[in-house]
């Protein structure tokens, strides 16, 4: 229905599709009318000539403006809600809002009521209504309406009952489309000092308010002189109205901030077992005694799960991670529960190598399993086994003496290290350490793995357990038998199989019937034909005594064996006669060494005069009344010679000291080498000390300086 047209003249047509009350519905009956009461006109040009448009009496003007106010009222659009940015929220109305807008309406509706019944109008009604609630007439229900719709910021009546004029409010406001109240909301415009303060409080140092606030007063009075310093209460305000994760950005990394936004929860209901495998490895937190040699150390532990039943279906420990400890783990995964179709893990060295991706020689491709990596830096995308960590190894290593995690205390985690390396530096009585030996530890995780496929898991089914006749939720081993019962059979490989399969692959080209494989020569005869060709080759990671050739389409050819085409340089006896005799050489060498350096100890000569003139000059009784001299009791000594210091090293008797400097050391024992050979005598310590600085090493090392002097200047 169009809305009429407040004017003075109408045609009679517009008057007609008026449908007014008292006017006829036709044009000509409109025409007839106006020209028996005779209504005034006056003639309008139009396209197909003139017109009559008549000035209708007052009472149907009257009744043209109350329809034109009835199709206003009833095409008046809603009250448009203020913009609102996309990233905020649309916030409703409060709860206290919405029980006043629903007690106010429930009192225009006992107003409308009270209205249709006695006839009254609004105002009359409404005052009615206020009477019969103060004088105890109306329904409590309707004394708690008018007492919750009005409106607190008025004057207080003493019967907590709202005026006249509040109810004829509640009117316009149902009308205006605002009859909840208003309610008054925080300034969220943001100040201009507000993005100049988040550069200092946005920082990965996560500055306290406190601190950024000082940083930021400094500079904002010299940025912006003669502005307004906030202070910091109107800061803190200002961060409070600041969203939980926008005030975050800056203080966070993207990494640790992904953990405050949304995610996507996976769901597993239609996988089958062997559909998905994902693994990890975990440093394990306890210590344990090192397979080698006993010392402590923390174990590296690779698990695999299947994400449909979220059962551990192959785990393997290792002294460190490494691509051979996944590889360990997916032969212990396919030989107990098949092999998979996808294997999920995340970018670590064990995964992204050559031996599991090569498109030739990798395990990927020859057991058909498609690898998937998640993203780097997002370990949420991998939480079944991140969890898993959790819930066997951390828990597992809490049970053993040797836990070191970061939560222990950090006294007790420094007397647990040091009782275990007191035990090391007992004589070395590994078998005293208070820490789990390898082959217990092995064990203990096997314990660990299988306690954990049998127990229920919160991520599984509930069934009512057959003991109890409780609820609870389905082990990973009863949800792994479900599907086997349902008719899912697993690709499993037998132990005969799985030693081929499950031997590292190399390609190594054949030269003259042997092969390089890590520093080690492998002959066979049966490649003599494949001279020069590239072939696979397989290992024993265990066993480096055979490997075994394989062609490019993957059939075997041969094996072939360490060293196989060695022989000895020489004939062994010969060898072994030459080793024996370099052997008692050494030992004769080494007797005599020990005997000079007993004899030294001793006190007695190594050397004795046999003959009469050793040293020129000196006779040999007085050479051996020297030696008589040197092994005299050390009492005897130090009471014929006075006490000496070491900061005064100078002979008494002689006046000899030695000299500081290995030059002038050197030049001292040539001189008194001189001195012994032309016959010169010398004292005691002289000699003493003749002999003694010819056996030291700086005595060599000068020496053949000396020497090559002399050669120098020859030449």
């Amino acid at each position: 229905m169009s809305q009429p047209l407040i004017k003075t003249h109408y045609s009679a047509a517009e008057l007609a599709a008026m449908k007014l009350e008292g006017l006829p519905v036709s044009k000509g009956k409109v025409i007839a009318k106006a020209e028996r009461e005779s209504w005034p006109f006056e003639e309008v040009k139009g396209v197909g000539g003139t017109r009559r448009e008549y000035a209708p009496p007052a009472v149907i003007l009257a009744a043209i403006k109350t329809k034109a106010a009835t199709v206003v009222a009833a095409t008046m659009p809603a009250r448009s809600l203020p913009a609102r940015r996309e990233e905020q929220l649309p916030l409703i109305e409060t709860e206290a809002q919405a029980l006043k807008a629903d007690a106010r309406r429930g009192v225009l509706q006992a107003l409308e009521l009270l209205m249709q019944r006695s006839g009254y109008p609004m105002k009359k009604a409404s005052t009615v209504l206020l009477d019969m609630a103060r004088l105890g007439q109306a329904n409590e229900q309707l004394v708690g309406m008018l007492k919750m719709a009005r409106d607190e910021r008025g004057r207080k009546s003493p019967d907590g009952l709202p005026s006249v004029r509040s109810v004829l409010r509640f009117v316009e406001y149902e009308r205006a489309g605002m009859l909840a109240p208003k309610k008054r909301e925080r300034d969220m415009s943001v100040p201009a000092w507000a993005p100049f303060f988040l550069g200092y409080y946005q920082r990965p140092e996560k500055p306290t308010v406190e601190h950024a606030y000082r940083a930021f007063c400094v500079d904002w009075a010299q940025a912006q002189p003669g502005a307004e310093v906030p202070s910091v209460h109107k800061v803190r305000r200002f961060l409070a109205k600041v969203g939980n994760v926008s005030r975050e950005v800056g203080r966070l990394g993207e990494r640790e901030l992904k953990t405050l936004k949304p995610f996507i929860r996976r769901g597993f209901d239609k996988l089958l077992p062997g559909d998905i495998y994902s693994a990890d490895g975990h440093t394990f937190d306890a210590e344990v005694q090192h397979p080698q040699h006993g010392r402590p150390f923390r174990p590296e532990i690779t698990t695999m799960v299947d994400i449909a039943t979220r059962k551990t279906v192959g785990w393997s420990v290792d002294l460190a991670e490494s691509a051979l400890a996944v590889l360990d783990a997916l032969r212990d995964a396919s030989l107990k529960a098949g092999i998979p179709a996808v294997f999920y893990v995340d970018n670590g060295s064990g995964y992204k190598n050559q031996m599991m991706n090569d498109v030739a020689t990798g395990f990927m491709a020859r057991l058909g399993i498609e690898m998937v990596n998640s993203l780097p830096y997002n370990s949420q995308a991998r939480g079944v086994i991140e969890r898993l960590h959790q819930t066997i190894w951390v828990n597992a290593a809490k049970s053993l003496p040797g836990y070191i995690g970061h939560d222990m205390d950090r006294e007790a985690k420094l007397a647990t290290f040091k009782l275990s390396r007191k035990a090391i530096a007992k004589s070395g009585e590994v078998q005293a350490m208070p820490l789990m030996s390898w082959p217990q530890f092995v064990a203990f995780c096997d314990q660990k793995v299988a306690e954990y496929n049998d127990r229920p898991h919160r991520s599984l089914p509930k069934i009512t357990d057959p003991a109890t006749g409780r609820r609870r939720h389905m082990t990973p081993n009863e949800k792994w038998a479900l599907h086997e019962a349902q008719g899912f059979a697993a690709h499993r490989v037998t132990d005969d199989e799985a030693r081929p399969l499950f031997r590292p692959q190399v390609l190594r080209t054949v030269r003259r019937c042997e092969l390089e494989v890590f520093n080690n020569r492998y002959f066979a005869r049966a490649l003599e034909e494949f001279h020069g060709e590239q072939l696979r080759v397989g290992y024993d990671i265990h066993d480096p005594n055979t490997v075994w050739v394989y062609d490019e389409d993957g059939r075997f050819i041969c094996t072939a064996e360490l060293d196989a085409n060695k022989r000895d340089y020489m004939p062994q006896s010969v060898i072994e006669r030459a080793r024996d005799k370099r052997a008692a050489g050494r030992e004769k060498r080494l007797e005599s060494k020990l005997a000079e350096v007993r004899e030294e100890r001793n006190g007695r000569p190594v050397l004795t005069v046999v003959s009469e003139t050793v040293i020129p000059g000196l006779s040999g009784r007085e050479i051996a009344g020297a030696f008589e001299r040197l092994v005299e009791p050390v009492e005897a000594l130090e009471r014929a010679s006075p006490v000496r210091t070491i900061n005064a090293p100078v002979d008494i008797e002689s006046g000899f000291a030695v000299p500081a400097a290995p030059e002038q050391r050197i030049q001292a024992w040539l001189e008194l080498s001189e001195r012994a050979e032309h016959g010169a005598p010398l004292s005691e310590k002289e000699t003493r000390w003749l002999g003694s600085y010819a056996k030291s090493h700086e005595f060599r090392v000068m020496n053949q300086k000396q020497n090559e002097l002399r050669q120098a200047s020859a030449w």
